[in-house]
């Protein structure tokens, strides 16, 4: 393409925004400044034939840095039990003061938030590993099976007692300068046997060694099926006391404590068990016209573009594909339970913040090989709520502008996918910052619980679509070299 004509085809994208429409409509521009023979296209269309389906989703492999821990169940959504298996980091190099004496060992799990009835009590349980160790270099899926790591005998049992805790209702908490408030946190004392145990290791050479004589903790719920803790970090403290005398005589008393983390130098796994699933999903594939995304590890959304007929369309309105733009596509996806100033429902579980949309074939290349997307087969989308004045009411929606990811196929040709698959996700985002701004550096699957619901391509009332507006020359000129 020539450089008048490169000039001219911008001048036409950016035309194109403007237009909307029905399929017949057809806009020539900037004719009198093209070459003999040549005609510039723009034309809208509205993909509604697409097709949206409940996807059961595959346990995910993940490296948290949060867990839940707890037990709720919702009428809709199912039963969510949900533990964890967690390694703790040796302070290598570290040996208690001579003459160091045990006070207690107490695990400490400090969380923010929960999810279910804050007033319900939760029981709470941890077992010594004794199976297969947790290695490092491995990433574990969310259907663990525990049994792999810890025997669950009565003899692995760490704590005192199960810890009755009661999440809005905390008895122990401290000040967060990070979040500005204060942050509550469960101390559980670990039983004489477990706590000398641990206290016999009083140098720390190395992670490995510590690991043999420590390899870590399976930590549960038993009681209690309304809550699940957020927990956001979680430690083993050794309090103590040892004595020593100064050079006047006298001897001293000194307390003293050792925290051995659960960090990411160490592995943890988490494990989500949704019972009762194959009855869950019946019930809501019934719902014809709602679409569900349920995190973690629970149900998402497949949806079914056509992309054949979308690309057949755009032949028959512009005759040389190479020359082709699809300027603008636009999905917008209404949010049925965020349509209130709680955003949540009765199931206590509101929309996700953020959603992926991704295509179907690239679900391991990102969740199990940590590969970020191109934004020609996915593109990501933040709830956005709106007040509607003549209602009263506040309105959710993702939208997601798709012409990358439509245009990639217009160029693959005879290789475009006939039925394009796209899997809508839950998803937690970091970012990073450089000189130019802030870029995607990771996406991880949701770890929190969230509940989604979207009007279906079977919804009488909003049917799903897609706008285009895609844009091009007709000359056989074009693209030729």
């Amino acid at each position: 393409m020539n450089h008048k004509n490169i000039l001219i085809f911008t001048t036409v994208c950016l035309l194109a925004l403007l237009v909307s429409g029905c399929k017949d409509d057809v806009t020539r521009a900037g004719s009198s400044a093209l070459l003999e023979g040549e005609d510039v296209i723009v034309r809208s269309d509205t993909v509604s034939n697409i097709s949206t389906l409940l996807w059961e989703a595959v346990p995910i492999y993940t490296q948290p840095d949060s867990f839940l821990l707890g037990e709720c169940h919702t009428n809709d959504y199912g039963t969510l039990k949900a533990d964890m298996l967690t390694q703790f980091a040796c302070p290598e190099g570290w040996q208690y003061p001579d003459n160091s004496v045990l006070d207690s060992v107490c695990l400490y799990l400090y969380y923010r938030s929960w999810y279910g009835d804050g007033q319900s009590p939760l029981g709470i349980r941890a077992y010594m590993l004794d199976g297969e160790p947790l290695r490092f270099d491995s990433i574990y899926p969310t259907d663990v099976d525990i049994t792999q790591f810890c025997s669950l005998n009565d003899s692995l049992r760490v704590l005192n007692s199960d810890r009755v805790v009661v999440a809005s209702s905390p008895t122990d908490s401290f000040y967060s300068a990070t979040y500005s408030a204060y942050q509550p946190y469960v101390r559980a004392r670990l039983s004489d046997k477990w706590a000398n145990y641990l206290f016999q290791l009083q140098s720390y050479d190395s992670q490995n060694t510590f690991n043999k004589h420590f390899p870590g903790l399976y930590i549960t719920s038993t009681y209690g099926a309304s809550v699940a803790l957020y927990v956001n970090s979680l430690c083993l403290t050794v309090h103590y006391h040892y004595t020593y005398q100064t050079s006047d005589g006298v001897t001293h008393t000194m307390n003293d404590n050792k925290v051995l983390y659960a960090n990411s130098e160490v592995r943890q796994a988490a494990r989500y068990e949704w019972q009762d699933r194959s009855t869950t999903y019946t019930n809501l594939e019934k719902d014809t016209a709602v679409n569900y995304i349920l995190s973690p590890a629970h149900a998402y959304t497949l949806i079914k573009i056509p992309m054949r007929q979308v690309l057949e369309d755009i032949d028959n309105g512009v005759s040389h594909r190479k020359s082709t733009y699809i300027n603008y596509a636009r999905l917008r996806l209404d949010v049925l339970n965020g349509t209130s100033t709680k955003s949540k429902d009765d199931n206590y579980a509101a929309p996700a913040s953020t959603m992926l949309l991704l295509q179907e074939r690239e679900f391991d290349n990102v969740f199990k090989k940590n590969q970020l997307p191109a934004d020609t087969v996915a593109k990501l989308a933040t709830l956005t709520t709106v007040y509607n004045s003549s209602t009263q009411t506040y309105n959710s929606y993702y939208d997601f502008d798709l012409s990358t990811i439509l245009t990639r196929q217009l160029r693959l040709g005879t290789e475009a996918a006939d039925t394009l698959r796209m899997l809508l996700l839950p998803v937690d985002v970091t970012y990073a910052s450089a000189s130019t701004g802030s870029y995607v550096s990771l996406i991880r699957m949701k770890q929190a619980v969230t509940a989604t619901k979207i009007m279906s391509t079977r919804n009488q009332s909003t049917p799903l679509d897609i706008e285009i507006i895609y844009s091009g020359f007709t000359n056989t000129y074009i693209g030729e070299e």
